[in-house]
């Protein structure tokens, strides 16, 4: 178990430091669409609009897809809270782990193989942009099977922790106790007690 805790924490660190780099893409994308509407707006040719308006979309794309991981692990994605929320908490590790193991992996898997295919067929075939955009299209779309890779190693990293959690000692059980916590605590009505194990 002390393995499986010291995996996850690599795991995590890996897949969050990824995230937290690409999420400085945010002010690159700001920038392109304010030059973009600014060059625009005064009639500037430096760069041809559609190049600009790629350039955004493949900011979003990249930011978006290498921080997917990363939100997962942090549990910053969507949720049914409204059932999520009343259920004991070893009921949601256990709906974690069946997620992360049955849809999260797989699913993963699975994009990152046939999105590599995707990416390598596009660098063969030394694609571009059709109007006269960017070049080199397969640096955007070699994006997807990077970011599910990100994501399939977030999935493994929490199904390890669900594993921890049911299975492991009560000192390592804390390192993973966030799987289990109700992050919208606040929605339990007043003289409602919060679920126990």
């Amino acid at each position: 178990m002390e393995f499986i805790d010291r995996l996850t924490t690599g795991l995590d660190r890996f897949v969050s430091g990824v995230g937290r780099i690409a999420a400085w893409l945010a002010l690159f994308l700001m920038a392109a669409i304010i030059f973009d509407v600014i060059s625009r707006s005064q009639n500037l040719q430096i760069v041809s609009s559609t190049k600009l308006q790629e350039l955004e979309w493949h900011l979003h794309a990249t930011l978006f897809l290498l921080c997917l991981g990363y939100a997962y692990l942090k549990d910053a994605h969507v949720r049914i809270e409204i059932l999520r929320d009343r259920m004991k908490p070893r009921t949601k590790v256990w709906i974690e782990l069946i997620g992360a193991v049955l849809f999260v992996i797989p699913y993963c898997a699975i994009l990152v193989y046939w999105g590599y295919i995707f990416a390598d067929f596009a660098y063969a075939l030394n694609e571009g942009s059709p109007q006269s955009g960017l070049s080199d299209r397969w640096i955007i779309k070699s994006m997807i099977p990077i970011g599910f890779f990100l994501l399939m190693l977030s999935g493994l990293a929490v199904a390890l922790k669900c594993i921890l959690y049911l299975f492991g000692p009560e000192h390592l059980r804390g390192h993973a106790a966030f799987i289990a916590e109700t992050h919208h605590a606040e929605l339990v009505e007043a003289g409602e007690e919060p679920l126990k194990d």
